[in-house]
C-alpha cells in the first residue's frame, strides 16, 4: 500500500473520530442544557406562584447569576480579648466550658457560645426619652468602634421601634453580597446599648472560578413547598454567599464546625421580612 493511500485513510479516520467526539460533547451540552431560563418556564413558574397567592414585587428582576465561593472562618475572639474589647479586662469569669465562656463586670454581661457567637446584655434602666432613629444607629455603630468591630461589612437588613428606641438587625456583606446567615443585632435607646448578639464569618480566601447559580425562576418554585409563603408577596430577589455547616461534613457536631466553604445561593425576603434562602444544590 502506497503512501498515499494510508495517508487518506489517516485523514478519514481522524475525521470520523472528530466527528464521534463533537456528537459526544453536543450531547453533554444538551444534557445539561437549562431550559429554565426560557419564557415559557417563566410564565409557568409565575402561574404555579400565583395559584399559591404568592405574587412578586414589579421591582424584582428574573436574571442570571453566578458568584465565587468562598472559604471563610467563624469569627473567634479568645477570653482575654473579649475581656479587653468590652471591659478593659475588668470582667471576671463566671463560667467557661467547651461550648460556653461567661464574663461578668457590674450591670454587664457576656456569653460567647461554642467560641463563635456573643451575646452581650447590659441591665441599665430602659431609656423614658425618644431617641430617633438615626441617633440610635451611631450608638449601635460607635459600640462596636469602640470595641474593635469594623463597620465597613456591614448592611442594615432590619429597623424596628423598641420601647422609645429601636431594634436594629444588620447582616454581613462581602463585596457587596450578603452573607447569610450571619447577623449583628442591637436593641438601643438613649441610655445606650441594652443587647447586643452576633454572629460573624471572616472571609479566608474567594476561590478562583464563579460557580453558575440555579435560575431565580427554579428558586422561586421553592416558595411552593414553604407554608409561611403562601399568600405572601416576594419583596426581593437576590444572590447571597450561604454558609451552611451541615453542610460541610459536620453533622454529627454542627456546633463545632469553625469553618468551611460559602456557597452561591438566592435570598428571597417576603413582605413581613422574613427570608428564605434556597442554595445552589436546590
Amino acid at each position: 500500500m502506497d503512501w498515499s493511500k494510508i495517508k487518506t485513510i489517516l485523514i478519514i479516520a481522524l475525521l470520523l473520530a472528530n466527528l464521534v467526539l463533537g456528537y459526544e460533547v453536543y450531547k453533554q451540552k444538551a444534557a445539561i442544557r437549562d431550559n429554565s431560563y426560557s419564557e415559557n418556564f417563566q410564565r409557568t413558574t409565575l402561574n404555579l406562584l400565583e395559584k399559591e397567592g404568592i405574587e412578586l414585587d414589579p421591582k424584582v428582576e428574573l436574571k442570571k447569576e453566578s458568584l465565587n465561593s468562598l472559604r471563610v472562618q467563624y469569627e473567634n475572639l479568645n477570653e482575654e480579648e473579649i475581656n479587653q474589647r468590652f471591659f478593659e479586662n475588668e470582667a471576671l469569669l463566671q463560667q467557661k466550658t467547651l461550648s460556653l465562656l461567661r464574663l461578668v463586670f457590674d450591670e454587664e454581661n457576656l456569653s460567647v457560645y461554642d467560641g463563635r457567637r456573643l451575646s452581650y446584655e447590659n441591665k441599665i434602666p430602659v431609656g423614658e426619652e425618644k431617641i430617633t432613629e438615626e441617633e440610635a444607629e451611631e450608638i449601635a455603630l460607635n459600640f462596636l468602634k469602640k470595641r474593635s468591630f469594623s463597620t465597613k461589612d456591614l448592611k442594615l437588613i432590619s429597623s424596628k421601634v423598641w420601647n422609645k428606641g429601636y431594634e436594629f438587625t444588620y447582616k454581613e456583606v462581602y463585596a457587596g453580597t450578603l452573607v447569610e446567615t450571619t447577623y449583628t443585632k442591637f436593641k438601643v435607646d438613649k441610655t445606650g446599648v441594652h443587647k447586643f448578639d452576633r454572629l460573624w464569618l471572616e472571609v479566608v480566601e474567594p476561590s478562583e472560578r464563579q460557580t453558575p447559580m440555579i435560575s431565580p425562576e427554579k428558586a422561586l418554585l421553592n416558595l411552593l413547598d414553604k407554608k409561611e409563603a403562601q399568600g405572601r408577596k416576594v419583596m426581593r430577589l437576590e444572590p447571597c454567599y450561604y454558609f451552611n455547616p451541615s453542610q460541610q461534613g459536620y453533622i454529627e457536631d454542627i456546633s463545632r464546625a469553625q469553618q468551611g466553604r460559602a456557597i452561591p445561593a438566592w435570598r428571597i425576603q417576603l413582605d413581613g421580612g422574613e427570608e428564605i434562602i434556597v442554595d445552589t444544590l436546590s
